[in-house]
């Protein structure tokens, strides 16, 4: 498991079609080590802290160390993205007349109205 603190600076936020954030930090320059540690990281999800305070209180290390197990669940993918992927799978091997997009949606639904019957 790599790891890196870095001082740096929010620089910018934007939205995203799906709802998710775009996050824009800059940092002080760094030695060579630090850009290696960074370039390992890209493209992988990652857990992140941000805080202004110079030290890290034991509620936020409980929280740290909870999504930290949390990220470790995930190996690569989220449930919903492996649920999509399956789907997509499963859509083309039906060979299925309708797109994908109202394809997940129907079968998205499907699953909604089975668990919603199983509650009281």
């Amino acid at each position: 498991m790599s790891s890196i603190v870095l001082n740096s600076g929010l620089e910018a936020i934007a939205t995203r079609a799906d709802g998710s954030l775009k996050l824009t930090f800059s940092t002080p320059e760094l030695d060579s080590t630090k850009c290696a540690q960074l370039f390992e990281l890209r493209r992988k999800e990652v857990l992140m802290h941000l805080t202004t305070g110079p030290q890290i209180s034991t509620k936020q290390q409980a929280e740290l160390y909870e999504a930290a197990a949390d990220l470790k669940d995930i190996k690569g993918k989220s449930h919903s993205q492996r649920l999509r992927a399956v789907l997509y799978r499963l859509h083309e091997q039906e060979n299925s007349m309708l797109s994908f997009s109202e394809y997940y949606s129907n079968r998205m639904e499907l699953m909604i109205n089975h668990i919603k019957e199983r509650l009281e």
